[in-house]
């Protein structure tokens, strides 16, 4: 069993987070725009000035294995007040809080070692033991053409809802799925 924790981006990540970003395997479905990258500089500083990147929204996380920075993910929370797109808004929690995933494996050392999963289901224990234990949803939203990706999402616990192509931003028109993982338990992830 590993040894896996979970750390909000601060500055001493910040090097690592920005190689990852070079990585081809992140290149291929990460956003590398130099307004991303502007982000996440922005986050570690505390978001003490104004982001160009979805109005800031967004918040980072690190995860390690055994000490060891690993994984990336970003998270934002989708209410009716943060004008989620339409086709996500029916499955919106209606009893707690909805968090919007995105997910890497950063570090190459760990690409295919059967993490990923586990590192979901991990965080989303981890967010709604020590961050907020009202969130019982957890969006994530792969585009159809990484189906790797929709692949470990359903190992975690995620389930497809619909399709959707991209409106705006880095990815704009390309078509995704989102996927919905719905807490049973608040206090435990199954």
């Amino acid at each position: 069993m590993h040894n896996i924790y979970f750390t909000k981006a601060a500055p001493q990540h910040l090097k690592t987070l920005l190689q990852w970003l070079e990585e081809p395997h992140m290149k291929e479905f990460w956003d590398n725009s130099a307004e991303h990258r502007e982000d996440i500089i922005i986050f570690t500083e505390g978001r003490l000035r104004p982001s160009p990147y979805f109005q800031g929204l967004f918040s980072y996380w690190v995860g390690f294995i055994n000490n060891e920075p690993y994984s990336l993910i970003m998270t934002h929370e989708e209410n009716e007040n943060t004008n989620p797109p339409v086709y996500m808004r029916p499955y919106l929690s209606s009893a707690g809080k909805t968090i919007g995933l995105d997910f890497c494996i950063g570090n190459p050392k760990y690409l295919g070692k059967g993490l990923a999963a586990p590192t979901l289901k991990s965080f989303m224990s981890y967010f709604q033991k020590e961050i907020d234990s009202i969130v019982d949803t957890f969006f994530i939203d792969p585009f159809l053409d990484n189906p790797r990706a929709c692949h470990v999402y359903k190992q975690a616990g995620f389930k497809v809802q619909c399709e959707f192509t991209q409106d705006r931003g880095f990815f704009k028109n390309k078509k995704g799925v989102l996927m919905t993982k719905t807490l049973k338990n608040k206090t435990a992830i199954e």
